[in-house]
C-alpha cells in the first residue's frame, strides 16, 4: 500500500490523505447516529418528563374524553398541592362547566392530571381563568391513529439506532486495522524531524 521504494515525502503524503478520509467518513456516520439518538432522547424526555411537558397520550383513554357538537373535555395540568383549591374551584373558573366531570387519570412527583368537561364555546375563558389560577390546561386531540404512527416512528427510530451503532463500531474496527497498517508503514519515520497529523476521535455510543 505504502511502497518502501516511494519518497519519503509521497508516502507520508499519501498517509495523510487516507487519515483525512477516514476522519471525514467517522465524522459522516458519527453525525448520522447522534442524529437518531438526539430524536430518541426527545422523545424519551416527553414520555418520562413531568406532566407539564411529556406526550400525554398513554395516559388518556378514549372513554376520559367527552366530544361532541357542543360539548368538549379539557385536561388540567394541577400542581399536587393545590389539588383541594382545583376541585373546590374548577367549576366556577367559568360558567357552563358540567357540574362534578373532573377525574384525576394521573399523578406523578409534582402534578396530577385532571379532565373537565364543559361547552366548547366557553373552553377558551376556562384557559385563561385556569391559568390565573395556576392550573396549565394542556392541548391534546385523541387519536388511535396518531397514537399508533408515534409507535411506529418511534420502533423505526430504535431500529435505526441499533443499525447505525453496528455500522460504526464495524466501520471503527476496519478502520483500527487499517490505520495499524499506516503505522507500521510510518515505523521507519520516528527519526524525521517533520510533524505528522494523527486523528483522534472521542465516541460516545451510549
Amino acid at each position: 500500500k505504502y511502497p518502501t521504494m516511494s519518497p519519503l515525502k509521497e508516502v507520508v503524503e499519501n498517509i495523510q490523505s487516507q487519515v483525512a478520509k477516514i476522519e471525514d467518513d467517522l465524522k459522516v456516520r458519527v453525525a448520522e447516529y447522534n442524529n437518531v439518538r438526539g430524536q430518541l432522547n426527545a422523545i424519551n424526555r416527553k414520555q418520562s418528563g413531568s406532566l407539564a411537558v411529556r406526550d400525554l397520550s398513554s395516559l388518556v383513554k378514549p372513554e376520559d374524553i367527552v366530544a361532541s357538537e357542543h360539548l368538549e373535555t379539557l385536561l388540567a395540568v394541577v400542581p399536587k398541592y393545590s389539588q383541594k383549591d382545583w376541585l373546590a374551584c374548577y367549576e366556577t373558573l367559568t360558567d357552563f362547566v358540567v357540574p362534578r366531570s373532573s377525574k384525576k387519570l394521573f399523578e406523578d412527583n409534582e402534578y396530577a392530571l385532571y379532565t373537565v368537561t364543559l361547552f366548547t364555546r366557553v373552553a377558551d375563558n376556562f384557559r385563561t381563568n385556569a391559568r390565573e389560577k395556576g392550573f396549565q390546561v394542556r392541548d391534546f386531540e385523541h387519536s388511535v391513529e396518531a397514537q399508533e404512527t408515534r409507535k411506529q416512528e418511534l420502533e423505526k427510530l430504535v431500529q435505526d439506532q441499533e443499525s447505525l451503532r453496528s455500522s460504526l463500531l464495524q466501520c471503527l474496527y476496519w478502520k483500527s486495522e487499517e490505520d495499524a497498517g499506516a503505522g507500521g508503514a510510518m515505523a521507519g519515520l520516528a527519526g524525521d524531524s517533520e510533524t505528522h497529523p494523527y486523528v483522534s476521535f472521542t465516541i460516545n455510543l451510549a
